[in-house]
C-alpha cells in the first residue's frame, strides 16, 4: 500500500476528524481572503474619492509659465509626444497612477475663437490610468476603464474641485450607472466632447456634427459649465489635434494625477526633470500631501488588519495540523510494528497535510471571495471586485504552511519507538 491509498482510506475511514481539519482550513483561509480582497477594495475606493482634489503634478515646456497652463497660453512651446511613452515606461511611470498628455491651442472654429485640446485615449499609451483631470475638470475612471466625473457623483448639476459631502454615500446602482457614460478618455478618432460655453456659441448639441479644418466630428457630449476656460474647449483625438494644428507628433502639458508614494514628491519632480530634457514640473503641494497621506495611512490600516487576521489564521491552521499528528501517534506505532518504513509514515502524513492545504485553499479563496462579495456591498457600501490573482499564492502558501505546520510533529513521532506509542494513552 502506498502513502496515497492510506491517505484514501484514512480519508474514508476518519471522516468526522479529516472534515474538522479541512474546515479549520478553510475558516482561516476564508477570513483572510475576504479580508485583503475588502481591504484592497476599499483602499482603491478610498483612493477614487480622493483623486478628486485634482492633478498633484504637471509637466509643461521649460518656459511655459502655471498660468499659461491654466489659460491654455503656451506661446508655441511643445514636447515630443515620446515623452509619454518614455515616462510611463519607465520605473518612475510606477509612481504615477495616471498620466494625461493634452496639446491645446486657440482654434477657430465655425468663425468662433476656441480652445482645440487634443486629448490621447488612456489604451494608445501605457500606464496604470485611474482617473483624469482637465483642467478644473475632472474625469474619474473606474476600475473597467469608464470614466465618472464628479457631477454624477455628488449628485450636483455643477463640477466641485474638492471632495463633497455626497461623493463618499454614492449608492452601487449610481456606480454601475456611471460606469456606462461616454467617457473622455476613451475619445475616438471622429468623436468631440464640447465645453458648455463652446456649445452655446456654436448652437450645437450632442448627437451634432461638428466641421473642424477639414475633418467631420460627433458630438459626443456637452459638458457641464464650470465657470473656467475648460467651458471653451473642443476636445477631439490627440493625433487628429495634431493634424488639425499642424504640430507633428508634439504635446504642451502631461498632467500627473495620483502618486504611488514610494519616494518624495520633490524627488519624483527632479527625477522627471532628468528623465526629459527640456520640462519642468510644477508640483501640486496641498494636493499632493493630501493624496500621499492617505494613501499610507490606508496602507497601514490594511497592514495591521491582515497582520491580525494572519496571526489568528495560521496559529489556528497550525494547532489543527499538529494535533492531527498527535492523534495519530498510536496508528504510527503500529504501521511501524508491522514493517512501515519512517520515510513512509512521514511522506503520508506530509502528502496528506498538502491534499489538505490545497483543498482548504481552493475553497477558503472561493468562501472568502463570496464572503466579501456579500459583506462589501450590504455592510459598507462597496462595489468589491474579485481578486483572481491572489488564488496561485493562496494556495502555495496554504500548501507551504500545512506541511511545514506537519513537519516537526511528522519527524518526532516517525522517529520514536514502537513500544513507547503503544504505551501513552
Amino acid at each position: 500500500m502506498n502513502p496515497s491509498q492510506l491517505i484514501v482510506k484514512e480519508v474514508l475511514h476518519r471522516k468526522v476528524g479529516v472534515m474538522s481539519t479541512l474546515v479549520a482550513l478553510v475558516v482561516s483561509v476564508a477570513v483572510i481572503v475576504s479580508a485583503r480582497t475588502i481591504t484592497v477594495s476599499a483602499r482603491d475606493e478610498i483612493s477614487d474619492q480622493m483623486h478628486t482634489l485634482g492633478a498633484n503634478m504637471i509637466i509643461l515646456p521649460k518656459s511655459t509659465s502655471l498660468s499659461g497652463y491654466y489659460t491654455a497660453d503656451f506661446g508655441g512651446e511643445v514636447l515630443p509626444e515620446r515623452y509619454v511613452h518614455m515616462l510611463t515606461s519607465s520605473e518612475l511611470g510606477e509612481e504615477i497612477h495616471h498620466v494625461i498628455p493634452k496639446l491645446s491651442s486657440p482654434y477657430s472654429v465655425q468663425g468662433e475663437r476656441l480652445i482645440l485640446t487634443g486629448v490621447l485615449p488612456k489604451k494608445e499609451h501605457r500606464g496604470r490610468p485611474k482617473w483624469r483631470s482637465s483642467g478644473s475638470k475632472l474625469f474619474m475612471a473606474d476600475k473597467e476603464g469608464k470614466e465618472r466625473d464628479p457631477e454624477e457623483m455628488n449628485g450636483k448639476g455643477k463640477h466641485q474641485h474638492q471632495m463633497t459631502p455626497e461623493a463618499p454615500n454614492l449608492s452601487l446602482q449610481a456606480k454601475k450607472k456611471n460606469k456606462a457614460r461616454a467617457s473622455l478618455e476613451n475619445i475616438e478618432k471622429g468623436e468631440v466632447f464640447l465645453g458648455h460655453e463652446s456649445a452655446r456659441l456654436l448652437g450645437k448639441a450632442g448627437g451634432d456634427n461638428l466641421r473642424i479644418g477639414s475633418h467631420d466630428f460627433r458630438i459626443v457630449k456637452v459638458l457641464e459649465e464650470i465657470g473656467s476656460v475648460d467651458d471653451l474647449r473642443v476636445f477631439i483625438h490627440l493625433h487628429q489635434a495634431q493634424g488639425i494644428l499642424g504640430k507633428g507628433r508634439v504635446i504642451n502639458a502631461i498632467e500627473l494625477i495620483g502618486c504611488g508614494c514610494k519616494q518624495d514628491m520633490a524627488l519624483l519632480a527632479v527625477n522627471i526633470q532628468k528623465l526629459l530634457p527640456g520640462v519642468k514640473t510644477q508640483t501640486i503641494t496641498q494636493i499632493a500631501r493630501t493624496q500621499a497621506g492617505t494613501v499610507r495611512l490606508m496602507e497601514r490600516f490594511t497592514f495591521v488588519i491582515l497582520l491580525v487576521v494572519l496571526l489568528v489564521g495560521w496559529g489556528l491552521i497550525s494547532n489543527t495540523m499538529a494535533s492531527n499528528v498527535l492523534e495519530r501517534r498510536r496508528e504510527i506505532g503500529v504501521l511501524m510494528a508491522i514493517g512501515a518504513s519512517s520515510r513512509f509514515i512521514f511522506l503520508t502524513f506530509i502528502k496528506k497535510a498538502a491534499v489538505l492545504g490545497l483543498l482548504g485553499g481552493l475553497i477558503g479563496f472561493l468562501a472568502g471571495t463570496m464572503a466579501a462579495k456579500w459583506i462589501g456591498p450590504r455592510l459598507l457600501e462597496l462595489e468589491i471586485d474579485p481578486r483572481p490573482e491572489m488564488l496561485v499564492w493562496t494556495l502555495l502558501i496554504t500548501m507551504a504552511l500545512t506541511v511545514i505546520f506537519s513537519w516537526l510533529p511528522s519527524h518526532r513521532a516517525t522517529k520514536s519507538d514502537p513500544a513507547s506509542l503503544f504505551m501513552e494513552e
